[in-house]
């Protein structure tokens, strides 16, 4: 293993555990951010696509088990990176502007989210009083602005 493949990994979970002690605590009308979503666009541009699915699974795993929702997250996560990693990958070779970025993060995690929807349906591990369709945009939109702002500060 080279270094930054390690640092990658220690930044994996630093973010689920961020996730896990600042976000959820953070929610705005039962809306939360996914902040490991972000951290696997970001990171998109660095692997190819078996590496960066083996780690998907293993960062969602890890939030699976925090927060006991059985595996939902790792088969969303893994399935929503599936998806998006040709589109993400062609378009990270050029200088995106801001709202590009935001476009990026914000179909990504409503592609995410949507599936994490149908999956906990069949669950019920979302059972709240919100209409579903408010909380997958809430979710969608927070965590997209949270992505934009990590982008913002790590480039400076």
């Amino acid at each position: 293993m080279n270094n930054q493949l390690i640092r990658h990994i220690l930044f994996g979970i630093f973010f689920v555990l961020l996730d896990v002690l600042f976000f959820q605590h953070l929610s705005i009308f039962s809306a939360t951010a996914d902040p490991l979503l972000c951290y696997l666009l970001w990171i998109i541009q660095k692997y190819e696509r078996v590496p960066i699915l083996i780690m998907t699974a293993s960062f969602a795993l890890l939030q699976d088990a925090f927060f006991d929702f059985w595996g939902i997250m790792m088969f969303s996560k893994t399935l929503t990176i599936f998806l998006v990693y040709t589109f993400v990958r062609r378009r990270s070779e050029a200088q995106l502007l801001l709202w590009q970025i935001f476009l990026i993060i914000f179909m990504s995690a409503f592609i995410h989210n949507i599936i994490l929807f149908v999956l906990s349906s069949f669950f019920i591990a979302f059972a709240t009083s919100y209409s579903p369709f408010a909380i997958i945009i809430g979710n969608t939109l927070y965590t997209a602005l949270i992505g934009l702002l990590i982008y913002i500060f790590k480039n400076r």
